[in-house]
């Protein structure tokens, strides 16, 4: 059966790349700077300088976190399906499996604007949560426990309307 909505989202934000490429691209070229200087030159860099086992062992752990940290944003992607049971989502490579939310345990949702500070994966004292990868809009749920999940979307209105459907039971 065809979902009710469907929506991938990835990091493409060009600022947001560009931000990641200078960073990584600065400490990559520091360290690269100071390999050569140390190791070609022969001249100790910095004013308390490693040994060269040590500037290299921590050249290669930064620029190993510096391709993970590339690799992690270049693979993640936030995928919501609406079914007419229940609303799925998963955060990859994060939250691998899928996550589902029964139409059931659906109190009641509607569309927020929020300002965060930053993207990804939050969670409140009180165990809500939210995952968003771009914008400032998004689906807050409210299950009938009480907590709330906040599921950024760049397509509000059909992610609206398809829950509309699904908690009616209607499927079209």
């Amino acid at each position: 059966m065809k979902p009710l909505f469907e929506e991938k989202q990835r990091y493409t934000q060009w600022w947001l790349w560009a931000a990641i490429v200078i960073a990584a691209g600065s400490v990559l070229g520091g360290f690269g700077y100071g390999l050569y200087q140390q190791l070609i030159l022969g001249k100790p860099w910095g004013d308390t300088p490693l040994s060269n086992d040590g500037l290299i062992a921590n050249a290669l752990f930064v620029s190993s976190v510096m391709v993970l940290m590339l690799l992690l944003f270049s693979t993640a992607v936030l995928e919501i399906v609406v079914d007419k049971n229940s609303v799925s989502y998963r955060y990859f490579p994060i939250i691998r499996k899928w996550r589902r939310i029964e139409r059931e345990t659906i109190q009641s949702f509607e569309i927020k604007t929020y300002y965060l500070r930053g993207y990804g994966i939050k969670r409140d004292l009180r165990g809500n949560r939210t995952i968003n990868v771009k914008g400032n809009t998004g689906i807050e749920i409210t299950m009938t426990d009480g907590k709330r999940l906040l599921l950024g979307t760049q397509m509000s209105g059909e992610f609206l309307d398809a829950l509309n459907k699904m908690k009616k039971g209607r499927v079209d």
